[in-house]
């Protein structure tokens, strides 16, 4: 059973379709990057997954259960955290009153304190700058901290839209770094959108690329980085021999 199924799923915005009857499954563990041009539909993909975009039909799955329909709320007690594009932080909050919002719907509400010190471990500028106000964190720091809130959720899947959105290569650098490592910490499933097919083939896993809002290639990130095929998803014609 995979851990996250997508079947015929399309996104309309009126009489716009931002995705196309798109059917794709994740396998535990696995680190897969949503690739393509803007306007391809990356976004929306990942809002329909996790119950902020409504889908106008078909059918998502996590762990063989039914995500489709439920809200946001109710899909994240299923274990799904998503850290979304531009990182929508709380300014006016303190670094650790943002890392505590996700925390209410937690069942183990005893392992908060535990899970809340893990995260200063991992990002340390957080841990010292946890009673600053969120938005004086640099764009990097800010986005460490949009990692940590969907983390103290205790997710098992989480998405990633956008992550190395704004910030200087180093800065992405260091975020992948830490996002990896605790990928493989947790045991997380990481499903993540990044605009650079370069970024993802340096970091690895799998690549699903779309264009138009259809999955136009799946396949091993690094190949795809390096190969004609990106050209040919991306513009929709072969690269010249």
């Amino acid at each position: 059973m995979p851990k996250l199924g997508v079947f015929d799923l399309s996104v309309r915005y009126g009489k716009l379709t931002a995705v196309k009857d798109v059917s794709f499954s994740i396998a535990e563990g696995e680190r897969v990057f949503i690739s393509g041009p803007n306007g391809a539909g990356k976004s929306s993909l990942l809002g329909a997954i996790a119950g902020e975009v409504r889908a106008a039909h078909g059918r998502i799955e996590m762990d063989g259960d039914i995500l489709s329909g439920r809200v946001p709320e109710a899909i994240a007690r299923r274990g799904l955290s998503m850290v979304p594009e531009g990182r929508r932080i709380f300014r006016a909050l303190s670094v650790q009153e943002n890392l505590m919002v996700g925390v209410g719907l937690r069942r183990d509400k005893a392992a908060v304190p535990d899970d809340l010190e893990a995260i200063y471990a991992a990002f340390p500028i957080l841990g010292t700058r946890r009673h600053a106000n969120a938005g004086a964190l640099s764009g990097g720091q800010q986005q460490m901290l949009a990692i940590g809130r969907a983390l103290m959720t205790n997710p098992k899947l989480m998405l990633v839209d956008e992550p190395s959105l704004g910030l200087a290569p180093r800065v992405v650098d260091e975020v992948y770094d830490r996002l990896c490592s605790l990928q493989a910490q947790r045991g997380l499933t990481l499903v993540i959108v990044e605009q650079s097919s370069a970024r993802a083939g340096r970091v690895g896993g799998r690549m699903l690329l779309l264009r138009g809002g259809r999955i136009v290639a799946d396949g091993d990130a690094t190949a795809f980085a390096a190969d004609d095929l990106l050209k040919e998803a991306y513009f929709g014609e072969a690269a010249p021999c």
